[in-house]
């Protein structure tokens, strides 16, 4: 993976970027202050054909820190700024957790950018969106994670610290996915794993098209890292 630094209004943005763009430009916005365990999701779509870009929100990963703590809208539209100043245009854009809220954001706000939206254990049912509940269905998530994943989570967090995670996580569960998506005219894929309790099926099955894997909790790509390429070469043979 080669890193690559964009200077925002907010910061310079670190992203890691593999492959070339024999199939086209893919880019993932990662799930609430990490993005490490979507590393090995970056290789397989390089090894499927395209060019996968992991761009980190200012103040998270290795990006620069921004003057203040950032909300969902705050990194969509640094983000479409990124977009911009590395020329990339009808990307595929690939949004986890809650990068999937950031994703539909960018593909509402500037629909030029982006030819197709793949929402990747979306957030945050309606049901559950209040910190008692959310937090009760992220610790019911977290036992069904293999242990492996908070030991490469934590560092990350550790980076970012409390203040901007709980800015974002509030502006995680305050943020209505389902009237960004109102505005989106690109296609809208959904992949969920079916043991994920925050982004249940009954919810997801109403944003895109749906696509279930079987044995899989909210994180699935660190467990499966091919499911984005396996989905995105299925999309294209049908």
């Amino acid at each position: 993976m080669i890193p690559v630094w964009t200077n925002t209004r907010l910061g310079a943005v670190h992203a890691l970027t593999e492959g070339g763009p024999a199939r086209g430009d893919v880019v993932i916005m990662p799930g609430l202050g990490v993005s490490v365990y979507l590393r090995s999701s970056v290789s397989s779509l390089a090894a499927a054909g395209f060019r996968a870009w992991l761009p980190d929100p200012p103040g998270f990963g290795d990006s620069e820190d921004p003057p203040r703590s950032l909300g969902i809208t705050d990194i969509a539209a640094v983000a479409v700024q990124w977009l911009r100043l590395r020329d990339l245009g009808s990307v595929t854009l690939i949004g986890h957790s809650c990068g999937t809220q950031v994703a539909a954001h960018v593909a509402a706000s500037a629909p030029e950018l982006v030819q197709r939206l793949v929402l990747g254990s979306p957030t945050v049912d309606p049901r559950y969106r209040t910190w008692p509940k959310a937090l009760g269905r992220w610790l019911r998530d977290g036992r069904r994670e293999p242990s492996s994943l908070t030991k490469t989570q934590r560092p990350e967090w550790r980076r970012a610290g409390p203040g901007r995670l709980l800015r974002l996580a509030h502006s995680m569960l305050a943020d209505d996915i389902e009237t960004t998506l109102r505005r989106v005219t690109c296609p809208v894929s959904v992949i969920r794993g079916d043991r994920d309790p925050i982004s249940t099926a009954e919810w997801a099955r109403g944003l895109g098209h749906y696509v279930e894997l079987p044995g899989l909790a909210h994180a699935f790509p660190y467990e499966a890292p091919s499911s984005f390429a396996e989905v995105l070469l299925e999309s294209e043979q049908s």
